[in-house]
């Protein structure tokens, strides 16, 4: 876990930003005008690495590392994310449904409700890029269309694409952790015929090309991998690209045009953003 004090006043954005790729993010009262973050880490995590980059993002809001006492340690797992959820109220996605992450939540009516169960992988439908994902494949997802979910988490965002219409959805994931909960919540919801989960990245898909893409992940992993992206994509099909801040997308948008895939379409909420790109004719 990493355990940092900062000020009220910027917490959730700190917060934001240093729970992307971690297992998720509490924020505490830490004495008069401060919070302490925790960031849970998974067990494959490298501390050093996170401790670096905890120290930019701090330094970056005019925060010192030794003020923060920014620490990195240990902790028993308690199966803290598990009683987590199970207190979390229902989410509303989208425009059709709702996300259900407590053992106890009910589903909102007139929506359609998408149950998750406990597990370690993180991603409830809270944050904005993932909600933004979830606007955006409700929007473009068309009947009997098949796509690649990179970056599954929970499998939320598949079961998503195949409830708007996908005839296929490969999801896939790097943490294998994470693959064996969204094929839990997967089953749960009854999705198994039209979502296969497996580990690995977009070198998962085995040559296989898709209607679109859907990657809610870090901002480098569309700089460096733009071309295999494309490569996933039949002629015009669509890549819905989230996970990263304003300050990253002319890098990004740079990257996909290089590699033929044209942006038609930015999102944002506040300083997260969600870009639609189409592959172009070669």
């Amino acid at each position: 876990m990493l355990t940092a004090r900062v000020p009220d006043a910027l917490d959730d954005e700190i917060a934001t930003v240093l729970g992307t790729g971690s297992l998720g993010v509490e924020v505490a009262p830490s004495g008069p005008g401060m919070s302490e973050l925790r960031v849970y880490l998974g067990e494959m995590d490298d501390a050093g690495s996170w401790r670096e980059r905890a120290g930019r993002v701090l330094a970056a809001h005019g925060l010192e590392v030794a003020a923060s006492q920014l620490a990195v340690e240990p902790v028993v797992d308690g199966r803290w994310v598990e009683r987590w959820q199970a207190s979390l109220a229902p989410i509303p996605l989208g425009d059709r449904f709702v996300v259900l992450p407590g053992a106890g939540a009910s589903a909102h009516a007139g929506r359609e409700p998408i149950r998750l169960v406990p597990g370690m992988a993180f991603g409830t439908g809270e944050h904005p890029t993932t909600r933004m994902c979830a606007a955006g494949l409700e929007r473009l997802v068309a009947p009997g269309s098949t796509w690649l979910d990179l970056g599954t988490g929970t499998g939320l965002l598949a079961i998503l694409a195949s409830r708007c219409g996908a005839a296929r959805v490969l999801a896939v994931d790097v943490d294998h952790e994470a693959v064996d909960v969204a094929r839990e919540v997967i089953a749960s919801n009854e999705a198994t015929a039209l979502v296969e989960v497996r580990a690995g990245s977009i070198e998962a898909r085995s040559g296989e090309t898709f209607d679109g893409v859907v990657a809610n992940i870090q901002s480098s992993f569309f700089i460096t991998h733009a071309r295999a992206l494309a490569d996933a994509l039949v002629e015009h099909g669509v890549l819905l690209a989230s996970g990263f801040l304003r300050e990253d997308v002319d890098e990004i948008s740079s990257a996909l045009a290089a590699a033929a895939l044209a942006v038609e379409g930015i999102s944002t909420d506040g300083p997260w953003v969600c870009l639609a790109a189409r592959r172009l004719p070669a």
